[in-house]
């Protein structure tokens, strides 16, 4: 079933073009996002088969991906939607956000401290909508 989402997603991405576009730096937002999508979708299914060596993969794929939109404000500034590039600071906030909690997932995953790591998983959906509710409009 989450191949299926997985599957359908990519190709909606790939067939609108979106996907890399070349900057100089060789960041591109999109791009990020599907991948930071992607790891999140990957952790969920771990989480569902109770696989922590593959939650632990994907929350630290994770981690690194959300690390790369905290890497250069000003590419960053430049990949946000037009008329959006003043929101900047709650991009990098949010990515941070993500990235601690990533790594708070990956200190957290043994049996006595589960619950901190599934709120940690929480924080991490919390910060991608906050990003997309004030930065994207979605």
């Amino acid at each position: 079933m989450y191949s299926k989402i997985l599957i359908s997603g990519l190709a909606m991405v790939l067939s609108s073009g979106v996907l890399y576009a070349g900057t100089p730096s060789g960041f591109d937002l999109e791009s990020n996002m599907v991948e930071l999508n992607r790891h999140m979708l990957d952790l969920q299914a771990a989480f569902i088969r109770g696989d922590k060596g593959k939650a632990l993969q994907a929350v630290s794929a994770l981690g690194a991906e959300s690390s790369k939109l905290l890497a250069d404000e000003t590419v960053m500034k430049k990949m946000l939607p037009k008329g959006k590039e003043h929101m900047v600071r709650v991009a990098i906030t949010s990515a941070r956000m993500i990235e601690e909690d990533a790594e708070i997932m990956k200190n957290s995953m043994d049996n006595t401290r589960r619950e901190t790591a599934q709120e940690a998983y929480l924080g991490i959906q919390r910060a991608c909508m906050r990003c997309h509710n004030l930065v994207r409009d979605w």
